[in-house]
């Protein structure tokens, strides 16, 4: 016993000569025991929701890191419907009497297709890729079937392909286009009439969904309805008595089926949509590299619900939900003011 304290004790003494430098940190001991429990105790009572919160991250949120690093900006849900498949392009091909369940088995399947998006996609290419009477029904229908927000416009400018032009939400552009060209409201009245007096479809969603009675979810009746309405803005030849050929366009070479219609150029959609064209963009390499508080503070500066992002060239990339940054800054605890004087 006596040798073990002697031995003690001359470690002791080789230490306070400088032999060994011992320490023991007892904060960070603690802080290195008490974190792994604390984070159990979180993990066990909040087992439930964690999934959901999870999911709802990933859905909104391109890339998360931690370290005070940055939580990436929240990007809205693309939808990327094939305007052009089968034999039914909804750009601008086909004459009425050609739309059937065989032509529109593409278009029926996007329909049926329970994933949706927050936007989607029109590209107007060199200015003869859509047609007004086309893009106007289009707004209509994947607004009701598909809830998208907003449709994005990209055209091909010089060497630059997908150049960003601007977004417009669905039903500014049926307006706008209605206002424009008139015959457009006028003809889908005459469409939509015709499907719900005849019983071919049911409003069946507080939206303005159609559908029928018995399968609320059927996609048919948007083919009905896009069917009544091509019959009545297409004729198979242009009348003699009218003279304004730049609104009307030969869409079937068989039939001789022209469309009262015209092209879409970026020009006239920005004409067209007027206020309503949302052209603001921010290039992803100015928010490379920054904080996130540095990039919430350059996507909060614009207005409206979305921020296009393009690359140097304003080749479209992706919208940033800015109403996401928003509610974000809203969640944020007022700051502490001094009351003592």
């Amino acid at each position: 016993m006596t040798n073990a304290i002697a031995t003690a004790g001359e470690i002791a003494k080789s230490a306070n000569s400088g032999g060994w430098n011992i320490t023991l940190d007892i904060a960070a001991l603690l802080t290195a025991l008490l974190w792994p429990i604390v984070l159990l105790i979180i993990l066990v009572t909040y087992r439930e929701q964690i999934p959901a919160m999870v999911r709802g991250l990933v859905g909104r949120l391109s890339k998360v890191e931690f370290a005070g690093v940055s939580i990436e900006l929240a990007k809205a849900k693309p939808f990327a419907p094939d305007w052009s498949a089968g034999a039914l392009d909804l750009r601008h091909k086909a004459a009425a009497i050609q739309v059937n369940d065989s032509t529109a088995a593409t278009f029926l399947s996007q329909l049926r297709e329970k994933a949706d998006g927050d936007y989607a996609e029109v590209n107007l290419g060199d200015g003869k890729e859509w047609l007004t009477s086309r893009l106007y029904i289009i707004a209509i229908v994947f607004a009701r079937m598909k809830a998208i927000k907003c449709f994005v416009f990209v055209e091909t400018s010089g060497n630059t392909r997908r150049r960003f032009v601007c977004w417009a939400k669905p039903e500014r552009i049926r307006w706008a286009l209605a206002r424009r060209f008139p015959w457009l409201e006028q003809s889908y009245a005459d469409a939509y009439s015709t499907i719900l007096s005849q019983r071919s479809a049911f409003v069946v969603s507080n939206d303005g969904r159609l559908g029928y009675q018995y399968s609320q979810h059927d996609p048919q009746p948007s083919i009905e309805l896009l069917k009544e309405f091509l019959q009545r803005v297409q004729t198979p030849a242009v009348p003699p008595a009218i003279t304004d050929n730049e609104n009307w366009v030969l869409v079937d070479d068989a039939t001789n089926t022209h469309e009262h219609s015209r092209w879409i150029s970026s020009h006239l959609l920005e004409e067209t949509l007027g206020e309503d064209a949302n052209r603001s963009y921010i290039r992803s390499s100015e928010l490379r590299w920054k904080s996130m508080a540095e990039q919430r503070k350059a996507i909060l500066s614009f207005s409206g619900q979305f921020v296009a992002v393009t690359e140097e060239d304003q080749r479209f990339e992706y919208l940033v939900d800015r109403t996401v940054h928003l509610e974000q800054v809203a969640k944020q605890p007022a700051p502490q003011t001094d009351e003592r004087n």
